[in-house]
């Protein structure tokens, strides 16, 4: 039954709503749901449960929950996540007053763990036997961990590109996961039908959800020694969180706790821009994006659900919505990093973006409190992370290769960066110079000559199979090449090879190469092209070498948006001594990848065993 101190209102046609009936969306049209609270009884609520001066966590809050109080609270000690003073960045911005709001302390690396305790709390009160939920990632993760905490069966639909950080975490919860070839607007209306047909418990950016979340704002309050900040700036994905934290401020605003309300300001990457598109416009409603374009997939919401709410609290706080570009995010997940020490999720950095737009504007003044919201751990989608930094060289257990990483600067390396990725730096192959320049100009590279020798080698291999060298490109050549040892000759090149491949035989290939300045040819077949290579490698070098390799791991990554590709493999070779390496390389071609790779591979295990051997 409802309870007497709060109740359910549509926010589209404001009829009241039994959560007997509802507790996702309104069942006469369709929009979102929220809570109103009789303040009346939620300040006796309050002041009975309530102590300002106790330890910030979550249960502190269970007064302000649409909870019964014989509700069992499905807790793992959410909440309390520290408001961080970000000194360097503030000094470097002209905002000495800048905070960040660290809700990737919460215990699944997220804030939505705000929002799981009173929503799968409420499941438990309503007598779920189960829940099914759709997400991103970030919701998957959260809601599994709670379920399996409250003893419920968790179903999770997500699209089928999600970060595996965050499909691995609701996986280990014990969720019942299944991806779906749509976008996360599919998998909303996926979860509602199965909520529907099966009577589980739909969680996800519901009214419940936003009754947890709201205590972010309390928390800001409590952090601040009860002050208020000027402005708290927030990533925006479906709304559900901005519209909360704002509820959050609101409340304490009502029950006389703060005299102030802060100006809330949403932003979200220029690639799916619904609530701010909105705000922009003076719309109603949020358009809806098909198609989410950012690397902030946390946020990449195409049809946000609590669009009205999110823009009210913009709107009534007299804040602002803002885009931001990709590219700018990357670099403020590395600058927080760098400067602060602090990891967080691409669309956690979207709020630092913020700033810069925001005094060109004139929005903000330098004397302002200002609060960043950074809403999940940069653990969650490491790659987008991985990405932004070049590949750290690997080198043998000796002080020579430390005396070289030192000595050519290689941890200075620029990596070539979110928005220079596909600037072509070459059509043709360039001269030794030519190249040793651009090398220098494009990532602060100092090379030894043979390394540079294999870099323009592999660029002659991307123009001779048609594909322009991009920065990106060149940038793998150089990680490429630092990963070789110091020796100054390779005792194995495959010079050429032929490939004979149809569709229900096997592969056979001929090959020739050089071994220690003799010619050798060979043939054989495999049970794939890659395979029949590396057989005729190893007939042709049969009774002439004694290294006796084995391929014991084999790892393929195609960077592209289309077929024009970038083929990164990466192989670990074992000899019989157990002696091992990871070679890595890059070609526009997967099998001419593969063979490079093999190659590298060979001669480093060779060199190395000649080593132990002395």
């Amino acid at each position: 039954m409802q309870k007497d101190f709060y109740r359910l209102r549509c926010v589209g046609c404001g009829k009241t709503i039994q959560e007997s009936d509802a507790v996702a969306r309104c069942h006469f049209c369709g929009e979102a749901l929220r809570v109103e609270w009789d303040f009346f009884k939620l300040k006796k609520r309050a002041q009975k449960e309530f102590h300002k001066l106790a330890p910030t966590t979550s249960s502190k809050y269970r007064a302000f929950y649409p909870l019964a109080a014989k509700t069992k609270l499905v807790s793992l000690q959410e909440g309390d996540t520290p408001l961080i003073k970000i000194s360097k960045i503030g000094k470097i911005l002209h905002q000495p007053n800048l905070f960040l709001k660290n809700e990737a302390m919460n215990p699944t690396g997220v804030f939505k763990d705000r929002g799981s305790v009173v929503e799968i709390s409420k499941a438990l009160e309503l007598g779920a036997k189960a829940v099914v939920c759709a997400s991103t990632g970030n919701m998957a993760a959260s809601v599994s961990a709670y379920a399996a905490l409250a003893g419920l069966p968790c179903y999770v639909l997500i699209p089928e590109n999600t970060p595996l950080g965050k499909l691995a975490q609701a996986m280990s919860y014990g969720a019942r996961v299944l991806s779906i070839r749509g976008t996360y607007a599919d998998c909303c209306v996926l979860a509602e039908q199965m909520a529907a047909k099966y009577n589980f418990y739909l969680a996800g950016d519901y009214v419940f959800r936003g009754e947890g979340q709201k205590t972010c704002a309390f928390e800001i309050i409590e952090n601040l020694d009860w002050k208020v900040p000027d402005v708290v700036i927030v990533p925006v994905g479906c709304g559900t969180n901005l519209a909360a934290i704002y509820a959050g401020f609101l409340e304490f605003h009502k029950l006389g706790f703060i005299k102030k309300i802060p100006k809330i300001v949403g932003v979200q990457p220029a690639g799916c821009s619904t609530v701010v598109a909105a705000f922009t416009k003076k719309f109603k409603k949020a358009p809806f994006v098909a198609h989410p374009d950012t690397i902030c997939s946390a946020v990449g919401i195409g049809k946000p659900l609590d669009d009205l709410k999110a823009l009210e609290a913009i709107r009534d706080s007299k804040g602002i919505g803002i885009t931001v570009p990709d590219a700018e995010v990357i670099h403020a997940q590395k600058d927080l990093g760098a400067q602060e020490a602090i990891f967080v999720e691409p669309s956690a950095a979207l709020p630092l973006v913020a700033i810069k737009i925001l005094q060109k504007k004139k929005f903000l003044k330098a004397s302002d409190t200002i609060v960043l919201v950074a809403t999940g751990v940069g653990l969650k989608d490491p790659k987008s992370a991985l990405d932004a930094h070049p590949t750290p060289p690997a080198v043998e257990p000796e002080i020579s290769e430390i005396d070289r990483f030192i000595k050519y600067k290689l941890y200075a390396i620029r990596s070539a960066g979110f928005a220079e990725r596909k600037k072509i730096l070459f059509r043709q192959k360039p001269t030794l110079a030519k190249l040793t320049q651009t090398i220098k100009k494009e990532f602060s590279a100092n090379l030894k000559e043979s390394h540079r020798q294999e870099v323009l080698l592999a660029i002659e291999t991307f123009i001779a199979k048609g594909k322009p060298l991009t920065k990106a490109d060149l940038q793998s050549l150089v990680e490429e090449a630092l990963s070789d040892l110091t020796y100054e000759t390779r005792v194995m090149r495959v010079q050429d090879y032929e490939l004979k491949i149809q569709k229900k035989r096997q592969p056979r290939a001929k090959i020739t190469v050089e071994f220690l300045g003799k010619k050798l040819t060979a043939s054989a077949k495999g049970v794939g092209p890659v395979d029949a290579v590396i057989s005729a490698i190893r007939s042709a070098l049969k009774n002439k070498s004694q290294l006796k390799e084995e391929l014991v791991d084999f790892e393929v990554f195609v960077d592209a948006d289309g077929v024009d590709a970038t083929t990164e493999v990466k192989m670990k070779l074992e000899d019989s001594q157990k002696n091992s390496v990871v070679a890595i390389a890059n070609s526009p071609d997967i099998i001419a990848a593969s063979i490079a790779a093999f190659e590298k591979g060979y001669n480093i295990l060779y060199w190395k065993g000649q080593k132990i051997g002395k």
